[in-house]
């Protein structure tokens, strides 16, 4: 099986957790692509860093039709390593229309088998466009870049793939 098709199936199986098939409706399912940046590099251990995400969400299925695309922005300053990325986050999805969905989530870094990483955060909207769904964001990456962790200079940055999943809860 495809790495990133591994990916869908782990992204399925935390879904579950949040709800049973019966009690949850997909109102949101995005992919597209991530850009990330961090000054200074993670390495290791963790320290404060300045942290850059740009994920654009080119392929959209909504529970609404005019939504089709929209984009993430997040800056942010945290205790971050290459090893765990477990801090609460938030970010705003912009959607194509001009409309927001803000969410609060948590992440975790996984690291697959060699040169794949996976990201998954599991959150909740708060506000705008689909409040109250749950959410699950998996950013994957295929990069020998990971063995910057263990120089001075650290890993800078990282380009992917990214699906997004707004769940209601019936």
């Amino acid at each position: 099986m495809h790495c990133f098709a591994k990916l869908a199936v782990f992204g399925a199986v935390l879904l579950s957790l949040y709800a049973t098939p019966s009690q949850a409706q997909a109102d949101v399912q995005c992919s597209g692509t991530v850009n990330q940046t961090w000054k200074p590099g993670l390495q290791l251990l963790p320290r404060m860093v300045a942290y850059t995400n740009t994920s654009h969400y080119d392929q959209c299925n909504t529970s609404v039709p005019t939504l089709t695309s929209g984009s993430i922005h997040v800056s942010a300053s945290f205790n971050n390593s290459c090893l765990a990325n477990v801090g609460p986050s938030q970010a705003t999805l912009q959607w194509n229309d001009g409309s927001a969905s803000t969410f609060t989530f948590q992440g975790v870094g996984v690291n697959v088998v060699g040169n794949a990483q996976v990201f998954v955060s599991l959150g909740q909207v708060q506000s705008g466009r689909f409040a109250g769904d749950q959410v699950v964001l998996i950013n994957s990456f295929l990069s020998t870049a990971f063995a910057a962790c263990a120089t001075p200079q650290g890993l800078t940055s990282l380009a992917g793939s990214t699906t997004l999943t707004f769940t209601r809860l019936l």
